[in-house]
């Protein structure tokens, strides 16, 4: 493929963004849909194990979705510039397989952090509801260890492509 043609976005990304917007937007609705069943005060900030360090307005729910949201879109633009050769400092152009990685790291990214957050929201909906917690302190610490290696094998695939091309 030519340096200089836009790389098209990966199959599996585009499958896996429609699944995990879905999951959110399916979560964002039961929340709308129990919103009114909430108590006033609900717990907005939980410590690791299961203590309520803060309670807070019922509308409390939707804002770390509400930032989960604001990244994803943000990763989703990135995703998307990535597909586009930008000239590096030595005026050369990144390889396709490089800009393609690009887009599967960011694609990762987003997908993993909007899941996340979508699990840690169905889990605030049923803190609130005085349900069992559905989020243990060590599904956080295994959602970093998962961000980490999304994060490395990213940048080590980007060197290997670097000094392959």
């Amino acid at each position: 493929m030519n340096a200089l043609q836009k790389t098209p976005m990966p199959l599996f990304c585009k499958r896996l963004t429609m699944i995990v917007a879905t999951i959110f937007v399916a979560a964002i609705t039961a929340t709308v849909i129990q919103y009114s069943k909430l108590p006033a005060l609900i717990p907005v900030l939980q410590s690791f194990n299961s203590d309520h360090a803060q309670f807070g307005p019922k509308i409390a729910i939707f804002y770390l979705p509400f930032v989960a949201l604001m990244l994803f879109l943000l990763l989703h633009y990135l995703e998307i510039k990535a597909g586009y050769p930008l000239p590096r400092r030595n005026k050369e152009t990144l390889s396709h397989a490089q800009r393609q990685n690009a887009m599967m790291t960011f694609c990762f990214i987003k997908n993993a952090i909007l899941l996340y957050f979508t699990y840690s929201l169905w889990n605030d909906l049923a803190v609130a509801l005085e349900r069992d917690r559905i989020l243990q302190h060590w599904h956080a610490y295994l959602f970093l260890f998962v961000l980490s290696l999304i994060f490395s094998a990213g940048i080590i695939r980007g060197f290997l492509l670097s000094k392959k091309s």
